[in-house]
């Protein structure tokens, strides 16, 4: 009876033990966020609404992080000038000038030809983990689910400096 009370108190430490010890998973958001740090993002999660897809009745809200980056550079006058945009991976029929599978929320007929020519190209270079961008004079914003690792969001930061520095 000694042995049975015995292994059953092991057997519960070892449990308790496991329950705090992160997973793979959360090892590798850890990791992916602190990197995120050193690369100058912010990292919060976030409740968003996307645009309605082909069919749907209702816009889906998604939670997922959000990869900030704060622009320093524009000057107030910049800033007062500037045109948000939304983007979202969503099949809908707001999607002049995007590619396959992409649809704005925000902004499809203020950006020029030019920078919806650049959010096309950065979206081709983005992996499909990436589900929304958006852009305010305050901070690039990639919604992302981060899937991959720290290689991953390395790619997504070269991709998005163009849009951080400076916009047209």
């Amino acid at each position: 009876m000694e042995w049975v009370i015995s292994i059953l108190v092991m057997l519960s430490l070892i449990g308790s033990i496991m329950w705090v010890k992160p997973s793979p998973r959360e090892k590798l958001i850890s990791e992916i966020r602190l990197h995120a740090r050193k690369l100058g993002f912010t990292v919060k999660m976030a409740e968003i609404e996307a645009t309605r897809g082909k069919g749907e009745m209702e816009p889906q809200k998604l939670r997922l992080p959000a990869y900030h980056l704060p622009r320093k550079y524009l000057t107030k006058s910049e800033k007062g000038q500037w045109i948000c945009w939304q983007v979202f991976r969503t099949e809908n029929a707001a999607n002049r000038g995007l590619p396959e599978g992409w649809s704005w929320k925000k902004g499809e007929f203020e950006v020029t030809k030019e920078m919806c020519d650049m959010i096309c190209q950065l979206i081709e270079k983005l992996p499909k983990g990436v589900k929304a961008l958006e852009s305010t004079p305050i901070q690039f914003t990639v919604y992302w689910r981060e899937e991959g690792g720290v290689d991953v969001l390395d790619a997504i930061f070269d991709a998005v400096q163009p849009f951080v520095k400076k916009e047209l």
